[in-house]
């Protein structure tokens, strides 16, 4: 009843690539340096319970090479509002798959990126061409797993909206040394393994990382965090999913898990802390669903919290 009740306070808020080649090795362009790590590039995968991604071949393979965090958690259903709520720090009371376009009293991390001068953008396999705002394409790429596009103070800005781009742009954007700072990549409808399978989507990633982890211009100093919109079972309260980090900024830490409790608000902390962003005032900053990763939280002086009950996130 709880979450009923908030999702309705919510809703009243509301009223008012295919495989990326490696680049030539070449000497890579400085970035705005971070604390902990100066790229992020994050990977959302597609409705996958925890023990059943644990127990794929593929991410098992994974696991050796960074940090396993073991109590991460998406926040509600179905997958749009979680893909939202990454980004802004709120679901807004969504509470469906739905088409939106909220207006630009609706801030997101790119407001607190682009205020320091970071750079950003968001890759979406099998998007058509930059800034497409149609609702799907050839059943492939579809706009409910582009939260960007659903602002209109990045879909109507033509400046920003150049940041909304298909995942080919990535091996162009590599070759010129130019990874931005942010960076979000959602794998099209088979590779996030909403149409096909979890040992569909995890040999999908390990094919699709194995260059990039080996190629300076992508690798330098970047977090790379991959992780799933949300569990497959929606009785599950706790809407427990995998999450890893990889990359050579947690290249001490290979091997280890992280037992801290995170959910997505923790995505939008973390870079918060990282680069001294400030916040967004939403679940960014309550402290119970917000844990900044623990590796970021030793370098940056945050504090965690001990989470012993966590409210429902179903």
């Amino acid at each position: 009843m709880l979450f009923k009740k908030l999702l309705s306070i919510s809703m009243a808020v509301l009223a008012t690539a295919s495989t990326v080649q490696a680049a030539p090795t070449s000497k890579v362009t400085a970035a705005v340096a971070g604390q902990a790590f100066d790229h992020v590039f994050m990977i959302f995968l597609e409705n996958t319970d925890y023990a059943l991604a644990y127990s794929d071949p593929s991410f098992q393979s994974l696991l050796s090479s960074g940090i396993l965090l073991n109590n991460y958690h998406a926040l509600t259903h179905p997958s749009e509002p979680n893909y939202i709520a990454s980004i802004a720090g709120s679901y807004y009371g969504v509470n469906n798959d739905g088409t939106y376009n909220f207006d630009s009293s609706y801030t997101s991390i790119v407001n607190l990126l682009e205020a320091k001068g970071l750079t950003w953008k968001t890759y979406q396999e099998s998007m058509p061409s930059v800034c497409y705002t149609d609702s799907s394409y050839k059943s492939l790429y579809y706009r409910k797993h582009n939260p960007f596009i659903s602002h209109q103070y990045i879909s109507t800005n033509a400046a920003r909206c150049k940041n909304v781009v298909p995942s080919t742009q990535l091996t162009t954007d590599l070759n010129n040394n130019a990874l931005p700072n942010y960076s979000f990549f959602t794998p099209n409808i088979k590779n996030d393994g909403h149409d096909t399978t979890v040992g569909y989507a995890g040999k999908w990633l390990v094919n699709f990382l194995s260059p990039l982890l080996k190629n300076p211009a992508f690798i330098s100093n970047t977090l790379v965090v991959v992780t799933f919109d949300e569990a497959e079972d929606y009785t599950d309260e706790t809407n427990h999913v995998l999450a890893l980090l990889l990359g050579d900024s947690v290249s001490s830490l290979k091997n280890t898990v992280d037992s801290t409790y995170y959910t997505h608000y923790s995505l939008l902390s973390t870079l918060e802390s990282n680069w001294g962003l400030g916040n967004l005032g939403r679940g960014d900053v309550n402290k119970q669903l917000s844990n900044v990763f623990s590796f970021v939280a030793a370098k940056t002086g945050y504090q965690n919290v001990n989470v012993t009950n966590p409210p429902p996130l179903n």
